[in-house]
């Protein structure tokens, strides 16, 4: 077995055995298997212990892998067998979608659909989840972007001057992904502190005071040469998109952006003043751009046409030798506060046993747990903040650490499903144009 990390563990497969089933009406041949919270169709031969793969919503199967197991719609297309059809079509996209009424949330297959690749499968754990997006140099998936025309940004990468290198080593760094609860609520314990926090649809933002390199003058580049100490740092100010970092101590990298305005450096403008040597904030950009472009369609969030919003959901020090600190829930709430900050919506602050005391503390915990926060956030609810004309995107969980939080989200059905019919109409938003999926 020659499995690598994947690029992306909340588009990736994962490796698990059947447990739970519940019959669906007006289904003859297939189930729903439970499969980390998710419902997920299956043949009705499908057995509580048969071991397979799980793909979740948004996923994107290989052209390999789907023509090995002959689930093309047509044959034509790659199907190794030209006589049997599958149901998936060219591009290999698992979609939120519900069949005669009952929701499908993802992609189940025997873990024979890997004979082609020739590993011996037998010993694939299934005690703990086992994550991946390739064996060796065979792709099984990826996260599923549309394929449309770059708006700027990852078309002139190769031609722009990296800005990365005006940053002390150790100084900026992006928000860590956030994983799919579902998968992971076996990390959180009874005993952990945690925030539960509204997940708005937005765009991201990363925004900090740290140290970068000074533009030395001659006369000092020639004292250096000579060996007298020259102040080679000072502090300043670097900002970011998800993915693309954009402006370093006023050098900009790109005056190309997704929207047709650089939202993220006129936030950063807006707040750069109030935050401290050392602090990065991260956050959300909700609203409008300055033009009137809705930064996500249908998500305005109360904001006036050419308004936004900015919401703090994470800070951070970093000390000159990179050290970084993470401040606690409490922490950051006190710290927006002092700097008039908006924070995201907090729905629930303590330790995670007492979110729901009623639960017995048992190896099952984590799934009551989980089954707890769909029950009172989750279940298909409309956004109450977008007048309920759209669907809530979901919740995060947060684990207070001293180094690094934990934060892992939990989404709505309704919005995955709404989510799913945009990309079928070609809209592609921000967080999806910069998926990282070519590194």
């Amino acid at each position: 077995m020659q499995s690598k990390a994947p690029k992306n563990p909340n588009y990736a497969a994962t490796v698990v055995a059947l447990d739970k089933f519940v019959d669906l009406p007006n289904c003859d041949n297939v189930k729903a298997a439970l499969i980390f919270g998710n419902s997920v169709i299956v043949s009705k031969s499908a057995q509580s212990g048969e071991v397979g793969l799980f793909f979740p919503v948004e996923c994107q199967l290989s052209p390999e892998f789907l023509g090995a197991n002959n689930l093309f719609r047509k044959p034509e297309w790659g199907n190794f067998d030209p006589n049997q059809k599958g149901y998936f079509e060219q591009h290999g996209r698992i979609k939120a979608v519900k069949f005669r009424g009952n929701k499908s949330e993802g992609f189940w297959i025997p873990i024979s659909s890997l004979d082609y690749i020739g590993h011996n499968l037998n010993a694939w754990p299934v005690d703990l989840p086992y994550i991946f997006d390739s064996i060796g140099d065979h792709e099984i998936c990826c996260k599923y972007v549309p394929n449309t025309k770059n708006k700027g940004q990852q078309n002139i990468r190769g031609r722009q001057p990296r800005l990365e290198d005006k940053i002390v080593e150790g100084q900026f760094r992006f928000h860590y992904d956030t994983e799919n609860l579902r998968r992971n609520v076996h990390k959180i314990q009874p005993t952990d502190w945690i925030s539960i926090t509204d997940k708005w649809h937005g765009t991201s933002v990363v925004i900090s005071n740290v140290l970068v390199n000074r533009q030395l003058h001659w006369y000092e580049k020639v004292l250096k040469f000579l060996g007298v100490p020259i102040k080679e740092h000072e502090y300043g100010m670097a900002y970011s998109s998800r993915r693309v970092l954009k402006e370093v101590n006023g050098e900009t990298k790109t005056n190309f952006h997704f929207y047709k305005e650089d939202i993220w450096g006129i936030v950063a403008n807006e707040v750069k003043d109030v935050i401290p040597k050392g602090y990065t904030l991260y956050g959300e950009i909700v609203g409008f751009t300055p033009e009137g472009s809705q930064i996500q369609k249908g998500y305005t969030y109360g904001c006036p046409v050419g308004g936004h919003r900015f919401l703090v959901y994470r800070v951070t020090n970093t000390n000159p030798d990179g050290k970084i600190v993470e401040l606690s829930w409490p922490q950051m709430v006190e710290f927006c506060t002092k700097y008039g900050l908006e924070i995201v919506k907090e729905l629930w602050y303590g330790q995670a046993v007492n979110f729901a005391p009623q639960l017995p503390l048992s190896e099952h915990w984590n799934e009551s747990f989980l089954e707890a926060l769909e029950q009172l956030y989750i279940k298909d609810q409309m956004c109450a903040y977008n007048n309920h004309l759209v669907p809530a995107e979901g919740i995060v969980v947060r684990v207070d650490r001293l180094e690094q939080s934990e934060a892992f989200k939990l989404k709505n059905f309704r919005f995955l499903e709404h989510e799913s019919k945009e990309l079928d109409k070609g809209e592609v938003d921000i967080e999806t144009e910069e998926s990282d999926t070519s590194n």
